[in-house]
């Protein structure tokens, strides 16, 4: 029988093998964590603390009206129209000078909330996110429903200081034209279109042409969050995306579009709370359905609900 013969030396690194595995287990990165959602509860405790940023996404009047405690005023409809201008979205200096007001950094934990569903908040998530903000999230439920629980509501103003951003583009974050183009035909995304079955069908035409961008799936907005602003639970978003043809697999990349970014940024959020990497495709059919060269699918049915 042959026997073998180890080494003090030998006897050692056997012994530490186990230690070793479980070192290089313990030290694998966290996953990263998903985007956030703030529930009331979670908010109301925190309402006060100098290291939050609570934005209201509403109209002017409206937030002068009464608004969350502490909350600061944002101008959507700027920000809106900035992005839409030709060039807007990599206009630096411009946006510089729409964020310094919220007087915020991009490590300030910064939550927005609307009276809209979320539509006007998750634009503002989703700008912000670009701009280089690295915590922001989105509240789970709209103002009105916040009012009509009872939670911490004021017309006090709070004094902000401007404070000076510099932006850094988060390139992966967005994606232009060509970059849905190259995708399509790598198939290396899926084309989430968040607009109507109208829209998407080509009867409802609001550029110069109608209907969608080839084998996109439709997985329309507001079938993701109730009237009160609350995000459908997690099984049910997930069982949209099936409805949708949208293969649920963690890690993947989906390409979120409406007609000009506000619909678009509800999707992106979703799919990036339920673990897809995101891309928005901003300008969405304002640009593709007025290019010359852009490829388009007519009147084929949706399979979102």
């Amino acid at each position: 029988m042959t026997r073998f013969w180890f080494t003090p030396q030998a006897l050692l690194l056997l012994a530490l093998i186990p230690y070793t595995a479980n070192a290089r287990a313990d030290d694998k990165p966290a996953a990263k964590p998903r985007v956030a959602l703030a529930t009331f509860a979670e908010l109301e405790k925190r309402l006060g603390d100098a290291d939050l940023r609570i934005l209201d996404a509403r109209s002017k009047a409206d937030y002068d009206k009464g608004h969350i405690t502490g909350a600061v005023w944002v101008d959507v409809r700027a920000a809106e129209k900035l992005a839409g201008k030709p060039g807007g979205l990599v206009d630096k200096a411009a946006w510089e000078a729409w964020i310094a007001p919220l007087g915020i950094s991009p490590k300030t934990e910064t939550f927005v909330y609307d009276g809209r569903r979320q539509l006007e908040a998750a634009r503002v998530w989703w700008l912000l996110s670009y701009l280089g903000v690295e915590r922001v999230g989105l509240v789970d439920g709209n103002f009105p429903l916040w009012n009509q629980e009872k939670h911490p509501v004021t017309t006090d103003v709070p004094k902000i200081d401007p404070k000076p951003f510099h932006v850094e583009f988060q390139a992966e974050k967005h994606a232009t034209r060509d970059d849905v183009l190259a995708a399509i035909s790598a198939k290396s995304a899926v084309v989430v279109d968040a607009r109507t079955e109208g829209e998407y069908s080509g009867k409802s035409k609001l550029a110069r042409k109608g209907g969608h961008i080839p084998n996109a799936c439709r997985l329309e907005w507001s079938n993701l969050v109730g009237t009160d602003g609350r995000f459908l639970a997690e099984p049910a978003l997930r069982a949209k995306l099936s409805e949708a043809g949208i293969e649920d697999r963690a890690g993947s990349t989906a390409i979120t579009h409406c007609q000009g970014g506000g619909r678009s940024s509800v999707d992106a959020f979703v799919l990036e709370r339920l673990g897809f990497k995101t891309r928005n495709y901003y300008l969405g059919w304002s640009d593709w359905g007025n290019a010359e060269n852009t490829p388009v699918e007519v009147d084929r049915s949706s399979k979102s609900k």
